[in-house]
């Protein structure tokens, strides 16, 4: 029973996932440049992520330890790929406010 408390490999797959799904996106956004953006484009991708976090997240009820993995896993794939960190600490406060209420 303890072990599998501590068994966080489906939060890894989950940070992972919700990283890729988001890098490319921003990826792109800053060579466009913010005149360039469609209006509203940032809303959809926000809504996007949200829903991809209670489709895929929040089914796995997770403890503390495993979100703490998952919102570790999730920060620095976004980190390690260039998203800038103010970003990536607002998206990380969102993701785990989303995973803390019922």
């Amino acid at each position: 029973m303890l072990l599998k408390w501590f068994n966080a490999h489906e939060a890894v797959e989950v940070g992972n996932a919700l990283a890729d799904q988001f890098i490319p996106q921003t990826a792109s956004a800053p060579a466009k440049g913010p005149k360039t953006a469609k209006p509203g484009r940032e809303d959809a991708v926000l809504r996007e992520f949200l829903q991809r976090i209670d489709r895929d997240a929040r089914p796995l009820q997770l403890n503390i330890y495993k979100r703490a993995k998952l919102a570790n896993t999730f920060k620095w794939k976004l980190l390690q790929n260039g998203v800038e960190p103010v970003l990536v600490d607002e998206l990380t406060r969102m993701l785990l406010l989303r995973l803390a209420t019922p």
